[in-house]
C-alpha cells in the first residue's frame, strides 16, 4: 500500500467522526508508514496487534458517568484539583482513565470504611 493511498484512506475513514485539530491532522502525514497503518486500522475498527502506549483518556461525559456524577461535579473536581485535566486541543479536555479508576477506587475504600464502622 503507497503512502498517498493510506493518506486518502486516513482522511475518508475519519471524515465521519473528525474531532482533531488541523495540528494533529497534519502530524498523521509526517508519521511512519507504520504509524500510519496502524491508525488507518484504528479509524476503520480492526484490531490492532499491537497495544497502544501511553495513558487513554476519556471524554467528560464517560468519565462523569464512570464515577456516579454529573458532568457538572466533574468539573468542579477538575477546579478543586482532585483530577487534572487534559486539553486535547481548544476547549476540548479528556481525563485520564487511570485518574479515574483511581479516584473511583479511594470513593469505594471510603463507602467500605463507613459501612465497616456503622
Amino acid at each position: 500500500m503507497n503512502v498517498s493511498t493510506i493518506n486518502e484512506q486516513i482522511i475518508a475513514a475519519s471524515l465521519p467522526s473528525l474531532r482533531a485539530s488541523l495540528t494533529s491532522c497534519l502530524s498523521v502525514f509526517t508519521a511512519d508508514d507504520q504509524a500510519k497503518v496502524q491508525a488507518l486500522d484504528i479509524l476503520q475498527g480492526k484490531e490492532t496487534k499491537q497495544a497502544l502506549s501511553g495513558p487513554l483518556l476519556l471524554g467528560m461525559g464517560e468519565a462523569a458517568e464512570l464515577l456516579g456524577v454529573s458532568r457538572a461535579t466533574l468539573w468542579r473536581m477538575i477546579q478543586a484539583g482532585v483530577l487534572e485535566k487534559v486539553e486535547i486541543y481548544a476547549n476540548s479536555f479528556r481525563l485520564r482513565m487511570s485518574d479515574i479508576y483511581e479516584l473511583a477506587a479511594k470513593k469505594r475504600e471510603v463507602k467500605t470504611s463507613i459501612m465497616d464502622h456503622s
